[in-house]
């Protein structure tokens, strides 16, 4: 084989290794883009799901929460005692609840994280191709600002989802209190316990305002994710458009 030969299948060898790097490189970002529609998607229902279904566990709450208050006026104890042991039913419920939005919340930071590890692929993509070609310059600066573009928003989402599973932990941690020192005590209406029964009424109300919270937080996040669907739609149509740049250059 000659010297020429031995060059031409190195060159050879080489093009085949970047052209299935490229194929690899570009097959996961698809990958990712499609797994992130997927979680968007399954968000979205679960959101709508969970707004459904905390809307009517509030307004039910509540009415029990009014019951309650009036029995609590006229001191009636054993009305007041059996109602709250209804409410407590109520609140292990709401808390187990809580307890999964906190999780369902910690793994969004993680899902936001790998977002923005994915933008970051792309943006070392997008400088490679600047480098490299200087015919199309101009697409390739547009990508470049598109996907910094991209890599902020995801970068505001991880803020948010951030903020959400603070406050969705503190909320579970609260109820969780309440929800200890109210299935420990009975209302009793005399003297000398009339001061630690507004203490534990007034935990009963601090709850409810927590499911309201809770609510508007879910409300919230469906919007939040519906914006982020409409984001992750227009990326993928543009990482589209990108993969067809890259064969027409080829």
């Amino acid at each position: 084989m000659t010297i020429t030969k031995i060059i031409k299948t190195d060159q050879l060898t080489i093009l085949i290794a970047v052209i299935s790097l490229c194929f690899l490189f570009t097959s996961t970002l698809s990958a990712q883009n499609l797994k992130e529609g997927i979680q968007n998607t399954t968000q979205i229902i679960e959101g709508k799901k969970n707004l459904k279904r905390d809307s009517a566990e509030l307004k039910s709450f509540q009415a029990k929460i009014h019951t309650f208050n009036n029995y609590f006026t006229n001191k009636n104890s054993h009305l007041a005692n059996e109602l709250k042991a209804d409410i407590v039913s109520d609140m292990i419920r709401e808390v187990a609840q809580s307890s999964i939005k906190a999780d369902k919340a910690r793994r969004e930071i993680a899902q936001s994280s790998a977002e923005i590890r994915s933008d970051n692929r792309e943006l070392k993509r997008d400088r490679k191709d600047k480098r490299r070609s200087h015919k199309d310059r101009l697409d390739d600066n547009r990508d470049l600002a598109r996907d910094r573009a991209d890599k902020r928003d995801d970068k505001r989402d991880r803020r948010d989802d951030v903020r959400d599973y603070e406050n969705q932990l503190h909320r579970f941690e609260r109820q969780s209190h309440i929800l200890k020192t109210i299935r420990a005590y009975n209302f009793a209406f005399n003297t000398n316990n009339l001061k630690l029964a507004q203490a534990n009424k007034v935990l009963l109300n601090e709850f409810a305002q927590t499911l309201h919270a809770d609510l508007a937080a879910t409300k919230r996040e469906l919007k939040e994710d519906k914006k982020e669907r409409r984001e992750d739609r227009r990326e993928r149509r543009d990482d589209k458009n990108e993969r067809k740049e890259h064969k027409r250059r080829r």
